[in-house]
C-alpha cells in the first residue's frame, strides 16, 4: 500500500485495489514518512473503510482533531457493541462517538459532568445498550487511564442507540419521549406497575420500539388480513381498548394513522404481558 496522504504521525491515507481511500492507524506510521511511500505493515494498527463519502470526509476532519489512542478505543467499543448487540450499527458512530469522547475528558478535567435528561428511558428502554455503554468504560480507562463518571454511560448508550435507527440525535429523543408516552398509558388504562425485568416486558418493548420509530419517521407498515385483525380484537377486548387509546393519542399527537397490523401485533404482545403478571 503507497502513503496517499499523512495526516499525522499516526494516521495515513493509502487506497485499495478498486481505489477505494482507507485511512490508516498505527503509532508512528507517518513519522519520517512522505506521500508515494510504502505502508510498513507492522505499524498497521487498524484500517478503516468507510463506504458512505460523506462520511469518510467527516471522518478525515475527525481524525485531524481527536488522538489516536481515543480512535483506537472507539474502534474497541464499536467491536464490542456489534458483537453483544447483534444489530447493524451505522459506520457513523465513529464519527460520533470519538468526538464525544474527545470532549468528555476535557469536560471532566474542567470538572464538568453532563447528566443525560433522558437517563432514566435509556437505562429501561435500552438495557443491552446500557450494559455495553457500562463495559466500554472499562475499555476508556485501561485505553485512556480516565475513570469516568456513571453519567457518562447514558450519554454512551445513546450514541449505539442513534447509530442502531440510522437517524437523527433528534429522532432518537422523540423516539424515547413517545416510548415513555405510550407505557404511560398501558399502566394507567391497567393500573399497574410492570415488571420490566421479565421477558415478555423485554418483547413488548422491544415491538413498541419499531413502532415508536415508523411513527417519528412516518414510514407506514404492511396490514394483515382483516378476519384476522377482528378475531384478535374480540378474543382481546381489553388490550385492544387500550391500544385504542394509543391509538387516538398518536393520531392527534403525531399525525399518524396506526394500521390494523400495528394494533393486531401490539394487542398481542400486551395480551401476552398483561397474563404473564397476573398468572
Amino acid at each position: 500500500m503507497i502513503i496517499k496522504q499523512i495526516f499525522n504521525n499516526n494516521i495515513v491515507s493509502t487506497v485499495d485495489d478498486k481505489n477505494q481511500e482507507l485511512l490508516i492507524l498505527g503509532r508512528g506510521i507517518g513519522f519520517n514518512s512522505k506521500v508515494g511511500d510504502s505502508v510498513e505493515p507492522e505499524r498497521i494498527e487498524k484500517i478503516f473503510r468507510l463506504q458512505d463519502e460523506v462520511l469518510y470526509e467527516k471522518f478525515k476532519a475527525t481524525v485531524m482533531e481527536v488522538p489516536i489512542d481515543i480512535l483506537q478505543a472507539t474502534d474497541d467499543i464499536v467491536t464490542l457493541a456489534r458483537m453483544q448487540l447483534g444489530k447493524t450499527i451505522s459506520d457513523g458512530i465513529y464519527v460520533s462517538l470519538s468526538d464525544h469522547i474527545h470532549f468528555a475528558i476535557q469536560r471532566l478535567r474542567d470538572g464538568m459532568i453532563v447528566r443525560n435528561p433522558l437517563s432514566w428511558e435509556i437505562q429501561h428502554f435500552y438495557k443491552a445498550e446500557y450494559d455495553v455503554a457500562r463495559e466500554s468504560l472499562d475499555i476508556l480507562k485501561e485505553r485512556l487511564g480516565v475513570e469516568f463518571p456513571k453519567e457518562e454511560i447514558c450519554n454512551i448508550a445513546l450514541h449505539f442507540v442513534n447509530a442502531e435507527v440510522n437517524d437523527s440525535m433528534n429522532d432518537v429523543t422523540h423516539l424515547m419521549q413517545l416510548l415513555q408516552e405510550i407505557m404511560n398509558i398501558v399502566k394507567y388504562h391497567y393500573n399497574v406497575e410492570l415488571d420490566e425485568d421479565s421477558v415478555n416486558y423485554f418483547r413488548f418493548i422491544t415491538h413498541l420500539k419499531y413502532f415508536c420509530q415508523r411513527v417519528v419517521t412516518h414510514s407506514s407498515h404492511e396490514d394483515v388480513e382483516e378476519y384476522l385483525y377482528e378475531i384478535v380484537r374480540k378474543n382481546y377486548p381489553e388490550a385492544f381498548a387500550c391500544i385504542g387509546k394509543i391509538e387516538r393519542f398518536i393520531r392527534k399527537n403525531y399525525q399518524y394513522e396506526m394500521t390494523h397490523s400495528e394494533q393486531l401485533y401490539l394487542s398481542l404482545h400486551l395480551e401476552r404481558l398483561m397474563k404473564n403478571r397476573t398468572a
